[in-house]
């Protein structure tokens, strides 16, 4: 008699394709883990130019611009939608930080079910794959799928249209023109998906279908007016804020201050795990690859134009390329379905298996952690602090070490980065009553007599693995 894991895998890759609603409610049940779990923000930019400019827009609250928004070259456009739905959650009466931000998620996975649907069309009515349950589960619980679907941030929210864009220009009749459409908001998201658009021309013409290419630039006609006139109203120039990040970081070399890494980073750290291109299954994967790109063209010209030209800039991070990333996997699920390996095929088998097993663990890592949960209780705690009236001095950190306007929800918010040695000095002429340190707590230091520093608390990441995300809370007593 089958075990219960043989029959659930069985479920899992034999037999029809589920139906469109089937589908969806199993991607939706596999973004609810990370809906309820994974709080905090994974990267600093999620939190300080993202939420905290939302959260402003939506309340009136203070927040500390980084130098990004000095110069002009963020969007307002997915802050505006961000503040939206932050005052239909307050409106609907949920204020506690962690579960607005889980209310937040949970409308952000709603929007991720798009390219869900999307890539159910190509598999199953545009390109039927013989074989569709492993492909669709594949991707709707890949791990950089669920964190573009879940998270908020510019990146993934836009990330998230630009797949699904990807995908519909594989449809019939008016399809690239929602491409189009679709596209054109990802640009306000993230400038650079708009070198997605390229790529679908390429395979566009390759392909003689000249309508779709036409109709996929007339899409993308609204959401670059609609970052056009955004710029315009808030900063006096249409488009300022692509001319600005181009400024900032090509012309001026404002990327070039932050950690550089070689031009084969993104293949060695994304496209070979994700892909599992290592011996003896080097093969097997290319062939799979092919495969997929056989079936989805567009999405695999996409993400092969993306990360190469990612490839030649300096400054490099992997959620960079989170979306390229997300349609490989889309290309190797493809792959899996138009040419399923036979049971002698052990080598395509085992192939199979390991990247099911890489998507497994990123599915646990887009759905479990919990980023910088050492700030973001820290700030948690201070707002909860009565006598805490925005004003705050910082050990060993900046302004964006201390969890988030979001959290700390201050009409007035006056953050001070002090160095440890100057501590004393500062508590002496200042008025701030509160401290939070970073990585290092506090209790050897000498204050000469002027206090003493009462602690409130100790805050950590999760399981405590980064030392940088240490907080520790003290309020100063004369």
């Amino acid at each position: 008699m089958p075990s219960a894991f043989a029959r659930i895998a069985r479920w899992a890759t034999s037999g029809p394709a589920w139906s469109l609603p089937c589908y969806l409610a199993i991607a939706l049940l596999l973004r609810l883990p990370a809906v309820l779990c994974a709080d905090g923000y994974e990267f600093v930019d999620q939190q300080y130019q993202y939420v905290d400019p939302a959260w402003h827009l939506a309340t009136g609250d203070a927040w500390t611009p980084t130098w990004e928004w000095d110069v002009g070259m963020r969007s307002w456009v997915y802050p505006g939608f961000l503040a939206g739905v932050f005052r239909a959650l307050l409106w609907l009466g949920l204020e506690d930080p962690l579960w607005t931000m889980r209310g937040v998620r949970a409308v952000h996975a709603l929007l991720s079910l798009l390219p869900a649907a999307l890539f159910w069309l190509c598999l199953v009515r545009w390109r039927p794959v013989a074989a569709p349950r492993l492909p669709l589960l594949l991707f709707a619980g890949a791990g950089f799928v669920v964190a573009l679907g879940v998270q908020p941030s510019g990146l993934a929210w836009g990330g998230s249209l630009a797949i699904a864009a990807v995908l519909a220009f594989h449809g019939p009749r008016g399809h690239p023109l929602l491409a189009g459409l679709l596209l054109g908001l990802a640009f306000c998201g993230r400038y650079q998906d708009a070198l997605f658009g390229p790529a679908l021309v390429a395979v566009g013409l390759w392909q003689r279908r000249w309508p779709a290419v036409l109709l996929l630039a007339l899409g993308c006609v609204p959401g670059l007016l609609l970052q056009g006139f955004v710029d315009l109203a808030t900063h006096g120039r249409f488009f300022h804020g692509p001319l600005a990040y181009f400024d900032a970081n090509v012309v001026q070399g404002a990327a070039a201050a932050f950690k550089q890494q070689p031009w084969w980073f993104y293949l060695a750290a994304g496209v070979v795990p994700v892909a599992v291109l290592v011996p003896p299954f080097l093969g097997a994967a290319l062939r799979t690859l092919r495969a997929g790109a056989g079936v989805l063209p567009g999405a695999a010209a996409a993400a092969a134009l993306h990360l190469a030209a990612h490839s030649f800039l300096l400054r490099k991070a992997l959620r960079f390329e989170y979306v390229a990333l997300a349609l490989l996997v889309a290309v190797l699920a493809a792959g899996f379905g138009a040419a399923a390996p036979a049971p002698g095929e052990r080598w395509r088998l085992g192939h199979r298996r390991l990247v099911v097993a890489v998507q497994a663990a990123l599915f646990l890592w887009a759905s479990l952690l919990f980023s910088h949960a050492g700030p973001v209780r820290a700030a948690i705690a201070l707002h909860g602090e009565p006598a805490f009236a925005g004003e705050l001095l910082v050990v060993d950190g900046d302004a964006t070490a201390v969890g988030g306007a979001f959290y700390l929800r201050e009409q007035r918010l006056q953050v001070t980065a002090v160095p440890r040695g100057e501590l004393r000095d500062r508590l002496r002429a200042a008025a701030a009553t509160f401290v939070v340190a970073v990585r290092d707590d506090l209790s050897g230091i000498d204050l000469g007599g002027i206090g003493r520093l009462v602690p409130l608390g100790s805050f950590a990441g999760m399981l405590d693995l980064r030392a940088r995300d240490r907080r520790f809370l003290y309020r100063f007593v004369r």
